[in-house]
């Protein structure tokens, strides 16, 4: 059966689209979601396209692109990040995901935007492939185990000796990586929202080289305060009563996640931020800290003085029409690139 590829209005298509990515996408994509990230983002509404039966007018698919504000070496520019991408199964062939993703791409890297960034999965890359468009780096999960007793108790078969021997492991984890200096700032869990202090500290980091994502208060607030789906904690640095960085971080039982750092350029206050987290998350059971990065993040080398290990890898895509964009001639290592430039 033949599909229509079309712009969604997502006001009348909210029901539709909501149900279609709760059934093929997760189980907590409800109307909560979708209104805070379709509707309630500070960059900007997003766009999405729906593929529907021509016939029937069913709706079968869908794809979306979220603004994404970014800073170039202090220029300000506004791109998308894509994501919410589906098809139902009777759909999934290479020519149905063709039409909707080339839909989404050419009006995504319109002007003035000119770019849009995707984190697709293996089968996504296939479509991509077919498009003419190559992956343009990679993600990595970076992880700090802390706690054994999961590893070990399944191995020994012994709760009692599993015990003991993760008492000598945790310990010596404990003391793997460095912690920085104590000196260097003062760490404390902020209460509340984020206020003009994180404006403040987004100001002087717009200034600086690379590639980051606009990260003022308000879209703290938003992405992190405000989800939906997910409790975040923040963890801050400062120096004289002044923000000069902060992680943010989000457990689920025995696992915990960095989502999002931020600092002044110094290894010190990075790895002590690093540490601080880790340290707050072990005291409450977690086993393992991960964290997504671009896999040429310039601060790859402090991840691995903290003690971080590049896990399994995934593609990230950078397009535009016409091959240019805001990217330009920057080379990988200038993208900032955590967790927090997904499509949440």
């Amino acid at each position: 059966m033949s599909l229509r590829i079309r712009r969604a209005v997502l006001e009348s298509d909210r029901a539709e689209m909501t149900e279609l990515f709760r059934r093929y996408l997760s189980p907590q994509a409800d109307s909560r979601r979708f209104d805070w990230l379709y509707r309630g983002g500070p960059h900007g509404v997003a766009r999405a396209w729906v593929a529907c039966e021509s016939a029937t007018g069913a709706m079968v698919g869908a794809a979306a692109a979220f603004p994404r504000k970014m800073y170039f070496g202090g220029v300000e520019r506004t791109g998308w990040v894509l994501g919410d991408f589906c098809l139902e199964q009777s759909y999934r062939s290479l020519g149905p995901a063709l039409q909707l993703q080339r839909a989404c791409l050419d009006a995504a890297g319109e002007a003035p935007s000119g770019f849009c960034y995707d984190f697709p999965s293996s089968r996504m890359m296939a479509v991509y492939n077919r498009l003419g468009i190559s992956q343009s780096g990679t993600l990595v999960r970076w992880a700090k185990p802390l706690r054994l007793e999961r590893h070990l108790q399944p191995r020994l078969r012994s709760r009692p000796l599993a015990r003991a021997l993760s008492a000598i492991g945790n310990a010596v984890l404990a003391y793997r990586g460095r912690s920085g200096d104590a000196h260097c700032c003062e760490l404390a869990l902020h209460s509340g929202l984020c206020g003009e202090e994180f404006d403040a500290l987004d100001r002087k980091m717009r200034e600086l080289p690379g590639v980051r994502t606009a990260r003022t208060a308000q879209y703290l607030n938003w992405c992190y305060l405000s989800n939906p789906q997910a409790t975040h904690g923040i963890l801050t640095a400062r120096r004289a009563g002044t923000l000069i960085g902060y992680v943010v971080f989000t457990q689920q039982g025995e696992e915990a996640h960095i989502a999002d750092l931020c600092s002044v350029e110094e290894p010190a206050v990075i790895v002590r931020l690093l540490s601080g987290a880790v340290e707050l998350l072990r005291k409450r059971g977690v086993a393992t800290v991960s964290m997504n990065a671009g896999d040429c993040h310039p601060w790859s080398a402090v991840f691995e003085q903290a003690a971080f290990r590049k896990r399994e890898a995934s593609p990230i895509v950078v397009y535009s029409v016409g091959g240019d964009s805001a990217f330009g001639a920057l080379a990988p290592t200038e993208w900032y690139l955590m967790h927090g430039e997904r499509d949440n």
